[in-house]
């Protein structure tokens, strides 16, 4: 035990049953969380409490600093005679040397975030890397940490992964609230700075979620192009990188007869002078190509007879004098389509891992259960479609994390049930709307998919309601809220000429609305 004379400042080892607590102490809750219990368990008390002796004889000391450290080491023992025997380091201050109303302003310096500043998410998994690295198992440094093994190997990953570009950036844009989810996913684009700076302009929007979709998405269809590229060379098969270059003549294969009258495959088509791969509008698969032939007229191939084209309102597309009118079919680039569709698929994954989170909840959010009884008593298309459909029940259970959500529903709480529920319904909405072109509005696509009109205003319905509760809106899926044609780039307020027109039934007979126009996409 030290000596206790008067100085200003002593050094201490002191037992918990020497300490008194301050009846003055501010702080009403000591928020004694898992991780400090854990932590203080594993380590003991390493920062010094501070007192003040009582007595002459150093046998009891009131506490001045350090409460939190102190109930949390009480804690650890079950019995108060174990309690007060537990040491702990302190610091002996001479009572005589204080101010009246000092205890306050400690309390207030010592606590207050204005004079304190915690480690940022990354700082910490610095640390906990940096135990790693010097030798000791994550294990152990879970333990003395009181963090979960789990969270010390994704710290430890992400301490290792975010490298000196991006926490430069990081530093650029003052952003330091970042968890270690979101700074995992920087870290797998370290490499790419220009992918780091989409992800913190998206994070500052609120739609980091989507962007990461995206990025994963553009990474994996650029590695899986780069693999093609010399496939196609080896196989003799020419290359359009951009299809919007091909020819006026050039159609696809699966528009013209093969030699028999069956369709025109790949294989049959490839002596042709004009055989052709592009980059596929769609891909079922990263790096999937479309065949096309540059000029089926001059190679002796015909496209299957076609009806005469008729305007979409059963009309006969006379003019007002008498003359035939030229229906028009407004069908947007390749690579406004390709991008579209890439965003529509990107936000389609972030949707449904958000929506997995949000299921997975033990409590469900207030609008749910209104929103369910809404849709079950009017009854649209997608809750109608639901039975009997095989992709919406897998897709329960993808979204569920239930193999047999029916079971599981036996036991569920009230909560549970309305999340369970809602995940029928989300199922039902996202089948509706996993058509591609579910985010197009030109016509082209409308004569394509009868339905689309439909399909656009189901989304749009289910979309809106996310968007009440809390999801974060991408661009292609707020365009789709908007019934707006999407941009791919924030519109320019001073662009007139851009916005949109969505009104499509004032859009004059045999006219392509701005929607339409690829001026407008």
């Amino acid at each position: 035990m030290s000596d206790t004379t008067t100085t200003p400042l002593q050094r201490a080892t002191l037992r918990l049953g020497q300490i008194r607590v301050n009846p003055l102490n501010v702080r009403e809750n000591l928020n004694l969380t898992d991780t400090f219990l854990k932590s203080i368990a594993a380590n003991g008390v390493k920062v010094p409490v501070v007192v003040i002796p009582l007595d002459d004889e150093g046998t009891a000391y009131e506490l001045k600093m350090g409460h939190r450290r102190y109930a949390a080491a009480r804690a650890t023992k079950d019995t108060d005679e174990e309690r007060d025997e537990i040491e702990v380091p302190a610091y002996v201050l001479d009572p005589a040397l204080r101010e009246a109303g000092e205890d306050f302003i400690d309390q207030l310096l010592e606590n207050d975030d204005a004079y304190r500043e915690g480690l940022t998410e990354l700082e910490k998994a610095d640390a906990l890397f940096g135990a790693v690295d010097a030798g000791m198992k994550q294990t152990r440094v879970a333990q003395l940490t009181g963090r979960s093994r789990k969270d010390v190997t994704q710290a430890v990953r992400t301490a290792k992964s975010v490298g000196k570009r991006t926490r430069s950036a990081l530093a650029d844009a003052g952003t330091y609230d970042l968890d270690l989810e979101v700074l995992g996913v920087l870290g797998e684009f370290d490499d790419d700075p220009t992918a780091v700076d989409r992800l913190l302009e998206a994070y500052a929007k609120g739609r980091f979620d989507f962007q990461a979709q995206w990025e994963r998405d553009d990474r994996e269809e650029r590695l899986a192009r780069d693999r093609v590229r010399p496939q196609l060379e080896a196989t003799g098969v020419r290359l359009a990188e951009d299809a919007d270059t091909l020819p006026p003549t050039a159609e696809p294969l699966t528009e013209l007869d093969g030699p028999n009258g069956e369709p025109m495959s790949a294989k049959a088509h490839a002596d042709c002078p004009g055989h052709v791969a592009t980059w596929a509008v769609n891909p079922v698969e990263p790096g999937a190509v479309d065949y096309y032939c540059t000029d089926p007229g001059g190679f002796g191939h015909y496209p299957p007879e076609e009806d005469d084209q008729e305007p979409e309102d059963g009309g006969s597309g006379t003019q007002e004098d008498g003359t035939a009118g030229t229906v028009t079919s407004s069908e947007p680039s390749r690579e406004y389509v390709m991008a579209g569709n890439k965003a529509y698929r990107a936000a389609e994954k972030a949707r449904h891992g958000w929506l997995k989170e949000m299921i997975g909840r033990k409590t469900a959010p207030k609008p749910l259960a209104a929103f369910i009884t809404a849709q079950l008593i009017t009854c649209p298309k997608p809750v109608a479609q639901w039975v009997g459909d095989a992709g919406r029940r897998d897709l329960v259970k993808e979204l569920t994390g239930y193999d047999q959500p029916a079971e599981r529903a036996k036991s569920a709480t009230p909560a549970k049930l309305t999340l369970l529920n809602f995940a029928v319904l989300a199922a039902t909405f996202e089948k509706r709307m996993s058509e591609a072109r579910t985010w197009r509005t030109d016509t082209a696509a409308r004569s394509s998919v009868p339905e689309l009109r439909e399909i656009r205003e189901d989304a749009r319905t289910w979309l809106t309601f996310l968007a009440e509760i809390g999801y974060p809106l991408s661009a292609v899926e707020q365009a789709v809220v908007d019934d707006a044609a999407y941009q791919e780039s924030e519109p320019d307020p001073a662009d007139t000429d851009s916005q949109a027109d969505t009104a499509d039934e004032d859009t004059p007979d045999g006219a392509a609305s701005a929607e339409d126009s690829e001026d407008a996409s």
